[in-house]
């Protein structure tokens, strides 16, 4: 069965019904400032998924999902039995429920909007158990090396490549969990200032160093 168009006429909520009962390759490209993504689909389950010709691991493929299901641009293309690549951590995921699983997550972030922890804070773990919310169980594994020694929403987002909002709902997830704790200040070390911030210093102190040599 030949499937092709745009998400301005169909989103990707849309398709997944129709996919359930595919085997084959999905092509999305044209994307607003992301790469091709591929989804494998096999038995009514999402088996792999690739972006930019890279296999994403789970955390990575539900934030990729997640973008895909919100995205009002982008076009599509499914490959009928197309095979599905060897993945190093391979999904299994049952349509119905990404798709119930995907949904819930972005109206709660929408719902949570004024609690998202500022992009800047920084978390530290305080307790090692793994969260019940299974939601949140491939965030909480590849953050945790990150969050024991303190990491903010926005380092979080950029290391593990996933949206912004995303890794602020987990924080604020987390910490509701009592995983995690704010930090209120990061302590940086005394030389790690600006070039610029250096000199003033070493001039205020030279400047204050010549007059209280003149007042003795």
């Amino acid at each position: 069965m030949a499937i092709f168009g745009n998400f301005n006429h169909m989103s990707l909520g849309d398709l997944l019904p129709l996919l359930s009962v595919q085997n084959g390759a999905l092509e999305v490209f044209n994307l607003e400032q992301h790469p091709r993504v591929t989804l494998y689909f096999r038995g009514g389950l999402l088996r792999c998924l690739y972006v930019g010709g890279r296999p994403a691991d789970p955390l990575q493929a539900r934030s990729t999902v997640s973008r895909l299901v919100s995205a009002k641009r982008g076009c599509f293309e499914f490959a009928p039995g197309a095979p599905v690549p060897r993945c190093p951590d391979p999904l299994g995921w049952p349509l119905d429920q990404l798709l119930l699983t995907t949904v819930t997550v972005q109206d709660e972030i929408e719902g949570l909007e004024q609690l998202l922890p500022h992009p800047e804070t920084v978390f530290r773990q305080v307790r090692s158990q793994a969260p019940e919310d299974e939601r949140l169980f491939d965030f909480w594994r590849r953050a945790q090396d990150l969050l024991q020694a303190g990491a903010s929403a926005r380092e979080l987002a950029e290391e593990l490549g996933m949206p912004l909002d995303h890794a602020r709902y987990y924080l604020l997830k987390l910490r509701q969990s009592s995983l995690l704790q704010p930090v209120r200040a990061r302590v940086r070390p005394r030389g790690n200032g600006s070039v610029a911030a250096r000199l003033l210093d070493s001039l205020k102190r030279r400047f204050l160093g010549g007059r209280q040599a003149w007042n003795h």
